[in-house]
């Protein structure tokens, strides 16, 4: 699969196609995402009623899909990935249930509130009647958003896809997860890309890529051992987001990520668009590794 195109608003701002590749340096406190502009691409009486995932991640697909080139009719689909879908406007509406006696509700905090609102938001948004489909799978949400875009791309190689990760944080669940595992830092942002099938006008290429569940060190080297021998005398940059000591990997260009994701079971997507960076502008085939608790991903990227 070939990448046209990207767009990721995340702790370290925003970074897209053209953009120069940014330093690992937190922008902002508590991994909270820097969020741009949002006039050229959303109507402020829209923009006004969108909480703040929603905003990032309508945002970041239309970025990518400007950036690429590409009409609602090159497309196939437009797939996204999500753990914790809308959690502010989730908490909004129970919140107004509870205050209102279940009388007299808003809709528009119901309406925004379930996980697939920012997939159809972007195919409202650009006309584009198409497979729509948003993943909640816990971690490995962004994956399985992928491995849907593979398929979508093998039954319409002529065609594109938009492939994204969106999740947002709030009090709430702050509260919840650092009162479950202390000392963590929890991290949001939104991810998307254009993909297809063709080398022209790519930017990078995702040659291979695998996820699986474990929380055993040893089987867990074991497999990236296996993938990394497979680039035994090539120079590989090797992008990394945990925080477990893996000693197979300690003797490759190492760039860590995990202190600017935080804790963000889509940072996985951020993670890749990094690394897709990284081959703008090295030129050198990277090696993403992504892990959120016992769930790992890796992607194997290359140049074009």
């Amino acid at each position: 699969m070939y990448i046209h195109s990207i767009c990721s608003i995340n702790t370290l701002g925003t970074i897209n196609t053209h953009t120069p590749l940014p330093e690992l340096t937190l922008v902002s406190e508590h991994l909270d995402a820097v969020e741009p502009s949002y006039a050229p691409w959303i109507p402020p009486m829209q923009l006004r009623r969108m909480s703040k995932g929603l905003r990032m991640g309508l945002t970041a697909a239309k970025s990518a899909i400007n950036d690429a080139g590409v009409a609602a009719e090159d497309l196939s689909a437009i797939t996204v990935g999500t753990a914790y879908g809308m959690l502010r406007d989730s908490e909004t509406f129970l919140g107004n249930m509870v205050r209102q006696n279940e009388t007299m509700l808003n809709p528009t905090a119901f309406i925004q509130s379930t996980h697939n609102t920012i997939a159809g938001a972007i195919a409202l948004s650009i006309q584009c009647n198409v497979h729509n489909m948003t993943f909640v799978h816990k971690a490995q949400s962004f994956e399985s958003a992928l491995l849907d875009a593979d398929m979508k791309l093998k039954e319409h190689p002529a065609k594109k896809v938009v492939l994204g990760a969106v999740d947002e944080k709030n009090d709430t669940l702050e509260w919840l997860l650092k009162g479950l595992r202390q000392g963590i830092e929890i991290g949001e942002g939104a991810s998307f890309m254009v993909m297809g099938n063709t080398k022209e006008q790519a930017i990078a290429q995702l040659t291979e890529y695998s996820y699986f569940k474990s929380n055993d060190p040893k089987a867990i080297s074991a497999k990236c051992a296996a993938i990394l021998d497979r680039y035994a005398g090539t120079e590989v940059i090797l992008v990394k987001n945990y925080t477990s000591s893996l000693p197979v990997l300690e003797s490759y260009t190492i760039v860590d990520m995990s202190p600017v994701i935080g804790y963000n079971p889509t940072g996985s997507a951020m993670a890749m668009v990094y690394g897709i960076k990284l081959i703008q502008e090295h030129r050198k085939p990277v090696i993403v590794i992504n892990s959120c608790r016992a769930y790992w991903s890796i992607f194997e990227l290359a140049a074009v």
